[in-house]
């Protein structure tokens, strides 16, 4: 019997999957774009290099205003990448007016600006800029990951100026469920540039995030390769992509103030962060809250994320698990079909 017969030919394997995985690159290098949005937007406001994009939708969603506020730390149009993918679009069905804080380009003179440039000022001058140009007092923040962090402090400093705060994939104890960031901050000595500050740059960012989990851009490719399912996604796939190797500079003061206070000595759940002259405190956040988070999350672990339920009153917290990753969250096809919604209606809701 020759058995021969019954093994598979390696080399023809070889060769076939090195076939397709040429057709695949081809593929990736013909879809890629530059960045961009989907839902139509202005930029109706800009303050020291910071601007807010104002999303157009039906004629009649003037009302509800909403600002996203999304981490410094990677570019805010994931939110709004495709019809089916995108943040912008799930808030806009549901009745809201959608503002969008772009954080701007990091010159030479941020690298010595403090958090309260972005934590505070920024936030503050666009905020009062929205709820003016809608009449109204108030508006509704959907923070997401490091701008979750950024909105918990200004809703702790000015509860008056918000009716209700989503948090997505946002750490609060920046140390529970052995956060791989923490674990590698804590070997990292950002007191010296927080003495002489520089602007880290995106490029440095990008390889960090790379190193955490090194191979998951190869698993990725051979998914799709493999799996007649995950080709059908290609275009998100591409998008993802790109927009995960386009991290911006970080500016030196704040990033290292970021790091030391909130991940090494984690003072945001000890009750130890001044930002100027206030003190954060989360139990004087006044408003609603839901808090979204990924079970699967490897950047904020879901006990990070899930410790704000010690810190805000039970009648006023609400949350919803998500069984996936960090940007999964934001662009899977799951969670825009049933976690965004719920979202969206939980916002409309606390307007009654």
């Amino acid at each position: 019997m020759d058995e021969s017969a019954d093994k598979p030919d390696i080399e023809e394997e070889i060769n076939a999957f090195r076939e397709k995985y040429k057709l695949l690159v081809e593929n990736f290098q013909n879809l890629k774009t530059g960045q961009s949005w989907h839902t139509p937007n202005d930029v109706s406001f800009t303050y020291k290099g910071m601007s807010v994009r104002e999303f157009h939708g039906p004629s009649g969603n003037q009302a509800n205003p909403v600002l996203i506020v999304y981490s410094h730390v990677n570019l805010p149009y994931v939110t709004d990448l495709t019809p089916q993918h995108s943040l912008v679009c799930r808030l806009i069905e549901a009745g809201h007016k959608v503002f969008l804080i772009e954080w701007g380009d990091v010159n030479s003179e941020a690298r010595t600006w403090d958090l309260s440039v972005y934590l505070h000022d920024y936030l503050d001058k666009s905020i009062d800029f929205i709820t003016g140009k809608c009449g109204m007092d108030k508006l509704d923040l959907v923070g997401i990951c490091q701008g979750g962090t950024f909105c918990l402090c200004y809703a702790s400093i000015h509860p008056e100026k918000i009716r209700s705060l989503v948090t997505m994939v946002t750490p609060v104890d920046f140390q529970a469920g052995e956060s791989i960031i923490w674990k590698w901050a804590r070997k990292v000595d950002f007191s010296q540039l927080e003495k002489m500050p520089v602007n880290i740059p995106g490029g440095m960012i990008t390889l960090f995030f790379q190193s955490l989990r090194p191979f998951d851009e190869i698993m990725r490719s051979i998914q799709v390769i493999q799996n007649p399912e995950s080709r059908k996604n290609l275009n998100l796939t591409v998008l993802v992509d790109q927009w995960v190797f386009e991290c911006p500079d970080q500016p030196g003061m704040a990033f290292a103030q970021f790091m030391h206070q909130f991940y090494q000595e984690n003072k945001l759940v000890r009750g130890e962060f001044k930002l100027g002259e206030h003190l954060i405190d989360l139990g004087n956040i006044g408003c609603p809250v839901l808090n979204l988070y990924a079970t699967a999350d490897h950047l904020v672990p879901p006990e990070s994320a899930g410790a704000l339920k010690n810190h805000i009153p039970r009648k006023r917290y609400s949350e919803i698990t998500y069984d996936g990753g960090h940007i999964g969250l934001m662009v899977g096809t799951k969670a825009h079909r049933t976690i965004l919604p719920q979202m969206a209606e939980w916002l409309a809701n606390n307007r009654k």
